[in-house]
């Protein structure tokens, strides 16, 4: 798989489990994106972190871990 079909996959997966907030912005829990992507998303810390370098997606953290970050909100952020 390549990074942009996976960074796909991941903005599809925000969009239909997250919530949007008042700003428009789709957010999730890591925990959820985590256990919603298992089966489609080998590498969900990878994906993240191109999606993070390329504006698509933010959130606080360097590298997120479950259990530890499972409650941290992650953002995709509009094209």
């Amino acid at each position: 798989m390549n990074t942009s079909h996976e960074i796909s996959v991941l903005k599809d997966a925000i969009k239909e489990f997250g919530t949007v907030s008042a700003d428009g912005n789709y957010n999730i829990s890591y925990g959820l994106l985590f256990e919603k992507t298992a089966n489609t998303l080998e590498a969900l810390n990878g994906t993240l972190r191109a999606a993070k370098r390329q504006k698509k997606v933010a959130f606080e953290a360097e590298l997120l871990m479950m259990p530890r970050d499972k409650d941290v909100p992650v953002t995709l952020l509009k094209d």
